[in-house]
């Protein structure tokens, strides 16, 4: 029988954390490199129009997986003592779930195809439903994986599905030529994740029953979903009211910025609430060894991305032209208005480790929803003076929220205020340190015009200055010496 409630020691829980953070790296290698191939490879099997037809039919399956899951996943990894019926309970409701979200989407297809003026895209987005039915079947699977803290098993998982997605795509590229190919691809990397999720953890569910029982988990998940639906609207309301009022010139210029800024921070935050969760879940009674965890958590988290934004902000104008191409000038000062935003989302992003890990799910959810509003209210503020005033009023308004929100965190739980000011204020001041005087060296770099050393110097110098500046406070200082004396001893 599989084993549904985990206890480790201190030492196997450090351990499994530092394979947790191995294995989220390795994972991330292989879904960029997977990404970068498909963009490649497809780009030369297909065409605009095919690109184009799918991106038509995304958004619905976009909005639908908001609700696939109900957050349940995220109940089942914080809950403190898991039951067989309570494990069960939420399997049925996610596949009921994914199910119903299934028949909406094959049911609006006609509408879609109807909107868009184009035929084909009735039976592409009747298609694209079956990823909902694989995705309400290995929900509860892969979050009692994480539950069980298996890390390396969902990172061989999530590679072999993002490989096989891509050599599926290629295939019936290279066969058919049509956009069908890029649905067929994404079919067979969720029917191997959910395969392989269902042969790897060994549970299986109890028959459909009463609900009663995962009351409260449901409630938890509820929370979570009321937040991700108000990121999503924070997500999106700026490129519409973008385009809607400048023009899609203008707003390609703001999402080439927002996801040049956006897809590195994703990279860390995404895997990091993976890692954190089930680890700090299972120290909500022990609130020392909580509070220690956090500490060595944010620790190579922060040195790892802060400086790296730091540097992207300050040497805006050549990084722009250098990745994406000289027609992108009118990015760059969208970029560096974008960029305190960065920083300070960042710097707030272990807040969700803190909400859910502690069951603060309704909290969360009210968070998310104050969130959205100030940001659209920004959005509107900023609309006037284009895309660098709608990113510069969300800058302000992000920083409007972050004290708000790291008061809310420190109100209960194991991590107090002085707690959160001691571990996150030391990198928000190194990362500021790192901005002004990368922005000078990299000016001061470029007037020399030494090809591309600069950047490369300016990107060195902000780590070493944000190093620098957090050593200066002795609690991360303390912190330092302890993973360099681990690093020496193995």
């Amino acid at each position: 029988m599989t084993q549904l409630n985990m206890h480790f020691s201190e030492d196997e829980q450090s351990r499994k954390v530092r394979n947790g953070a191995l294995a989220a790296i390795v994972t991330q290698v292989v879904r960029v490199a997977t990404q970068t191939g498909s963009v490649i490879l497809l780009s030369r099997l297909l065409t605009p129009v095919d690109f184009g037809t799918y991106a038509m039919a995304s958004p619905v399956l976009a909005f639908a997986v908001l609700f696939q899951d109900l957050g349940l996943g995220h109940a089942t990894v914080q809950k403190d003592e898991l039951t067989q019926t309570e494990l069960s309970a939420l399997f049925w409701v996610n596949l009921s779930v994914g199910a119903v979200l299934a028949v909406t989407q094959v049911a609006l297809s006609p509408l879609v195809a109807r909107f868009y003026s184009v035929p084909n895209l009735a039976p592409l987005t009747s298609g694209m439903s079956v990823t909902l039915l694989l995705s309400g079947a290995d929900v509860q699977h892969l979050s009692l994986l994480t539950r069980q803290m298996r890390f390396w098993t969902l990172a061989g998982l999530e590679s072999a599905a993002a490989l096989t997605g891509l050599a599926t795509s290629v295939v019936v590229a290279l066969v058919y030529h049509s956009y069908w190919a890029i649905l067929a691809g994404s079919l067979a990397s969720g029917l191997v994740l959910a395969g392989g999720a269902w042969l790897s953890s060994g549970w299986l569910p109890s028959k459909p029953g009463s609900i009663t029982a995962a009351r409260d988990m449901l409630n938890f998940g509820l929370g979570v979903t009321g937040y991700n639906f108000a990121e999503f609207l924070s997500r999106n309301t700026d490129g519409v009211l973008i385009g809607k009022v400048w023009g899609t010139a203008s707003l390609g210029a703001y999402n080439r910025a927002y996801r040049l800024l956006l897809f590195p921070l994703q990279q860390v935050s995404n895997p990091m609430v993976r890692i954190m969760l089930p680890t700090l879940s299972g120290l909500l009674k022990e609130p020392e060894r909580y509070r220690e965890s956090f500490r060595r958590a944010v620790l190579p988290a922060f040195l790892l991305v802060l400086p790296g934004v730091a540097f992207m902000i300050a040497s805006a104008d050549t990084l722009v032209e250098t990745l994406l191409g000289g027609q992108w000038s009118e990015a760059a000062p969208i970029f560096v208005a974008l960029g305190i935003a960065g920083l300070l989302q960042t710097s707030n992003s272990p807040a969700t480790w803190l909400f859910l890990s502690q069951g603060r799910a309704k909290e969360y959810m009210r968070w998310g929803l104050f969130s959205v509003a100030t940001s659209i209210v920004a959005f509107i503020c900023g609309l006037p003076f284009g895309p660098v005033g709608v990113a510069s009023a969300y800058s302000i308004s992000e920083c409007v929220r972050t004290p708000i929100l790291w008061w809310l965190i420190g109100r209960s739980g194991p991590v107090r205020h002085r707690d959160l000011m001691k571990v996150v204020g030391p990198h928000l001041a190194g990362a500021l340190a790192s901005v002004v005087t990368v922005s000078l060296l990299h000016r001061w770099l470029l007037t020399r015009s030494i090809g591309g050393i600069p950047d490369l110097a300016a990107c060195f110098v902000s780590y070493v200055v944000s190093l620098a500046i957090v050593a200066l406070f002795p609690a991360c200082r303390r912190e330092m010496w302890r993973y360099a004396r681990s690093v020496r001893g193995g």
